[in-house]
């Protein structure tokens, strides 16, 4: 009983001791870890203190470690819900939300981005305290392979050096900083990009296969571990202007057999940053049927046009039909890409919307994958689903309101997975009216200037046109 308690004061210090440990997320830091980016395509820059030597986290670590264990689903869990969350900031707040309530039939997989200062270095702290939060809240570490600390530089920058070796020393940096991967630790790379996709540089097919192999295998000196990759945003927004364009290449690059092949048994999860933007879901008077229907056409774009591949492409189906989800868009407020130049190039689908709307926005998302999933029972994405999080203060909203407004939109992402994938009888439905409660989460959006589009019916037909 006392270790117990210790262990239980050690929690509560070292989550209070989190708000000084992730300082580049405290409106009291440097201003510019605040400021608006307009893409949200990068972080502030903030400097970050290394925290890998405090001898309580340690401690708590260590103490603790062994009561983190793969335990079984319930029996009469319908879905293995597995949530997966790329964050930019505010990973701690997001995880608490999720923690707080979680679904038991649900596994949580947290992205924390690297230094700030040095996309390489992990933030070596921060695991140790998403790992805090319960066995089934899983720290993942996010590779980052742009800008001029990322690891595409660290390739290009010494001679002799390769992908492979790239991903060799990620791995070996993980587990310097504790990294479990007997406990679903994982590393998750961003990301497959435009150039993947055309096979070009400066991230083409050949560099990636070597890249994700040595993230897989970690040189032999640790278990292989297979990751999460997602697929990149930029130029596949949901009001790009020449969809059938992006289909061309995406057809092309799914008939490489040779690369999925290669890439596939190393991948967990494939994640397509499928960014909904607010202008083309809430249409006012429209019915909950009408904006799935036109939510799902676009997240699940990817799944339905290898769905409706050719007996060419079965290989890369039976792999997507196991690893794939699409990531949705919890990012608010976000501005969106197309008054920018490059334009569509990056950032997230536009949510400039009052707050009671964004949250009724993640709930229908939850609820479209949810359904989607229902309709489609012998492919993806099954229980998988996940967001992109990266809370930016475009409103200009002081401290207090800002931080009740993003764990607001936290506690909403958290109550809908709960409740869409929690045992027994779990439907879409709890997505949007958690039992008992007399809410409804998706009652419609009322969206000024909205409207549907049609644009992405044309990835349900592997042929020129739609279905």
């Amino acid at each position: 009983m006392h270790k117990i308690s210790v262990i239980a004061a050690l929690l509560v210090w070292l989550l209070a001791f989190s708000a000084l440990a992730a300082a580049d997320d405290s409106p009291a830091g440097d201003p510019a870890c605040n400021a608006a980016d307009p893409l949200l395509a990068l972080d502030a820059e903030c400097q970050t203190a290394d925290q890998s030597n405090h001898p309580t986290a340690t401690a708590f670590a260590n103490a603790t470690r062994s009561a983190w264990r793969n335990e079984s689903l319930p029996a009469n869990c319908r879905l293995h819900a597995e949530a997966v969350f790329w964050t930019a900031n505010d990973w701690l707040l997001l995880a608490r939300a999720l923690a707080a309530d979680p679904s038991p039939c649900a596994d949580y997989y947290i992205s924390i981005p690297p230094l700030a200062a040095d996309k390489k270095g992990l933030r070596v702290l921060q695991d140790d305290l998403v790992r805090a939060l319960g066995q089934r809240i899983h720290p993942v570490a996010e590779v980052t392979l742009g800008g001029a600390t990322g690891w595409a530089s660290w390739v290009t920058g010494s001679p002799g050096r390769t992908w492979f070796d790239a991903g060799v020393e990620f791995r070996r940096r993980m587990a310097a900083a504790g990294y479990r991967f007997d406990l679903g630790e994982t590393w998750l790379l961003n990301e497959f990009d435009r150039s993947t996709r055309r096979d070009e540089p400066p991230y083409n097919r050949a560099a990636m296969r070597d890249l994700v192999r040595g993230l897989y295998d970690g040189g032999g000196t640790d278990p292989p571990s297979p990751g999460i990759v997602e697929i990149g945003i930029a130029y596949t927004h949901q009001n790009i202007p020449d969809v059938p364009q992006y289909k061309v290449e995406m057809k092309s690059w799914l008939e490489d057999s040779a690369f999925w092949e290669y890439v596939g048994p190393r991948i967990r999860f494939l994640t397509k940053e499928a960014y909904p933007d607010a202008r083309f879901w809430g249409v006012a008077g429209s019915s909950r049927h009408e904006r799935t229907e036109h939510l799902t056409q676009y997240m699940e774009h990817l799944i339905n046009l290898v769905e409706a591949g050719p007996p060419g492409i079965e290989g890369v189906r039976e792999f997507m039909r196991r690893a794939y989800l699409p990531l949705g868009n919890a990012t608010w407020p976000a501005l969106g890409p197309d008054p920018f130049s490059p334009p569509f190039c990056c950032g997230h689908g536009w949510t400039l919307i009052p707050l009671d709307e964004m949250l009724h926005f993640v709930s229908e998302q939850v609820y479209g994958v949810r359904h989607y999933a229902g309709r489609h029972p012998q492919g993806a994405p099954a229980g998988r689903l996940g967001f992109s999080w990266q809370p930016t203060n475009n409103f200009d909203l002081p401290p207090a309101e800002w931080l009740a407004a993003r764990e607001a939109v936290a506690a909403r992402i958290a109550g809908a997975i709960h409740y869409a994938y929690r045992q027994g009888g779990a439907s879409p439905e709890g997505a949007c009216s958690p039992p008992g409660s007399g809410e409804d989460w998706c009652s419609g959006g009322d969206v000024f200037g909205a409207a549907f589009t049609d644009a992405w019916t044309t990835f349900e037909s592997w042929g020129a046109g739609a279905q």
